[in-house]
């Protein structure tokens, strides 16, 4: 009788281990980093990265999620994963200020206003005659064959905002 508990508990014990471990695995389901079939701004789409914005003697770094579904644009802007994000939603059609990636928004002259459809085209590595046309320049990288460009700098005057992107998908 002790030999049968002794024995089933063994049998419990490993057995219980055998289910937690197999509980407790998981299989990662990440996105594409880049997915090619998002052609132009009419889409839905998702953008994940970096910035860093230096201007005068100040940094400012941070991350953003841009979401993209119809019209509507969703930018999400943090510092770290532990304060709470800057949101900022806005039509297709409208216009986004880049003091909205600076903290304390407190600059000696105004930067330039973009529109939302030309920073999407931006960061989908799609011609944007639009910023062309004022004084920012643009430098646009791309890694290996990607379609898309994997660092976006906008340079205004003394103001550099350089934009890495991690991750673009499809909705």
């Amino acid at each position: 009788m002790i030999n049968l508990r002794r024995l089933f508990s063994q049998y419990v014990i490993v057995l219980s281990l055998i289910i937690i471990s197999l509980g407790c695995t998981s299989i990662p389901m990440e996105p594409q980093k880049f997915s090619s079939e998002i052609k132009n701004v009419q889409e839905n789409f998702k953008i994940e990265g970096k910035f860093k914005l230096s201007y005068m003697d100040s940094k400012e770094t941070g991350y953003f999620v841009l979401s993209k579904d119809g019209n509507t644009v969703s930018l999400n802007i943090g510092k770290n994963y532990l304060l709470p994000e800057k949101v900022i939603i806005l039509d297709r059609r409208e216009t986004l200020n880049i003091n909205e990636f600076i903290e304390n928004n407190i600059l000696p002259y105004d930067l330039p206003i973009l529109k939302v459809e030309s920073f999407l085209e931006l960061l989908l590595g799609l011609e944007s005659k639009d910023l062309q046309d004022e004084e920012i320049g643009l430098e646009i990288e791309t890694k290996g064959s990607d379609d898309y460009p994997s660092e976006v700098t906008l340079l205004y005057r003394d103001l550099n905002l350089l934009m890495k992107v991690k991750k673009i998908w499809k909705n």
